[in-house]
C-alpha cells in the first residue's frame, strides 16, 4: 500500500535530492531522529528535507545496500542501508523510520540512525 511512499522517499535520500525527500512529507511533517549525538526534531517538510539530505550531503558515494517496508500497526517502518564514502573514509549507515501517513504523504515520522559506522574494503 505505501511501496510507492518509501520507494521515492529512499530514493531521494540515495540521491542526495532535499526536493524529492520534501515531496514525500506534508509540509507540516513532524520529524524526529534519535542520531549520533543525539536528538533532532524538525517541523515541516523544507526544515525535515534539509535535515535529511545534509548527512548524506559529504559523502562522495553512496549506495543503496538494502531497503525494507513493513507496517506495525497504523504505521509505516521503512529501513534502509547506505554504504558510502565519506572524507576517503568507508562508512556503512543504517536507519529505521516509523512513519504516520495522510495523504499519500508523511506527516510525522521518528528516526532512529546507526551512525556512520567504519566499513572494511575488499
Amino acid at each position: 500500500m505505501w511501496n510507492g511512499l518509501s520507494e521515492r522517499l529512499v530514493a531521494g535520500i540515495a540521491a542526495q535530492n532535499e526536493a524529492a525527500i520534501a515531496a514525500c512529507l506534508t509540509d507540516d511533517v513532524q520529524f524526529r531522529a534519535l542520531v549520533p549525538p543525539g536528538l533532532r526534531e524538525r517541523n515541516g517538510a523544507a526544515e525535515a528535507s534539509a535535515l535529511i539530505a545534509a548527512w548524506f550531503g559529504d559523502s562522495t558515494t553512496l549506495d543503496l545496500a538494502q531497503t525494507q517496508v513493513a507496517t506495525v500497526g497504523d504505521r509505516l517502518h521503512i529501513s534502509y542501508r547506505f554504504t558510502g564514502v565519506e572524507d576517503g573514509e568507508p562508512y556503512t549507515v543504517e536507519q529505521h523510520l516509523f512513519c504516520s501517513v495522510r495523504g499519500g504523504k508523511i506527516e510525522r515520522a521518528d528516526l532512529l540512525c546507526s551512525g556512520f559506522r567504519p566499513r572494511a574494503t575488499g
